[in-house]
C-alpha cells in the first residue's frame, strides 16, 4: 500500500509494482518467462521514465507505445477496472494481490470479452 505522503516515482514503480509482476510472470510462465509479454500502461511520468524503459526492455518485455490521447481506449480501462473490484475480494497483501488480479484477468469469460468488443 502507497502511503498517503508518498510519491509513486519512477524507482517505486519498478521496484513495487515491475519487479513483483515480472516475477509472478516468470513463476508463472516457467518456459517461457516474459518471452511475447507486451505492456500498455498509461502516459504518467513514472511509466515513461528512462529506467522503467531500460527494466522492461532488459526483462525482455515489450512497450506497446501509448497514444497521446486515445478516448477509445478508456471503456476498456474502466470495463477492467470496474470487473476486477467486482470480481476479487481484499486481498491481504501486494503478492496476494498481484496473483489475484492475475488469476482473475487469465480467467475472464469468453462471454464477457466478446460483450467488451460489442458495446465498445
Amino acid at each position: 500500500a502507497v502511503d498517503n505522503d508518498e510519491t509513486i516515482d519512477h524507482d517505486y514503480y519498478i521496484e513495487n509494482c515491475l519487479k513483483p509482476v515480472v516475477k509472478e510472470i516468470r513463476k508463472q510462465r516457467k518456459s517461457n518467462g516474459t518471452k511475447g509479454i507486451k505492456l500498455l500502461h498509461g502516459n504518467a511520468s513514472p511509466h515513461r521514465h528512462s529506467y522503467v524503459i531500460n527494466y522492461l526492455t532488459e526483462e525482455g518485455i515489450n512497450i506497446i507505445p501509448h497514444p497521446p490521447y486515445s478516448p477509445d481506449l478508456e471503456p476498456c480501462d474502466y470495463w477492467v477496472n470496474d470487473y476486477i473490484k467486482q470480481n476479487l475480494t481484499d486481498q491481504p497483501d501486494e503478492k496476494s494481490l498481484a496473483r489475484g488480479v492475475s488469476k482473475l484477468i487469465k480467467n475472464i469469460p469468453e462471454e464477457e470479452l466478446k460483450k467488451l468488443l460489442t458495446n465498445y
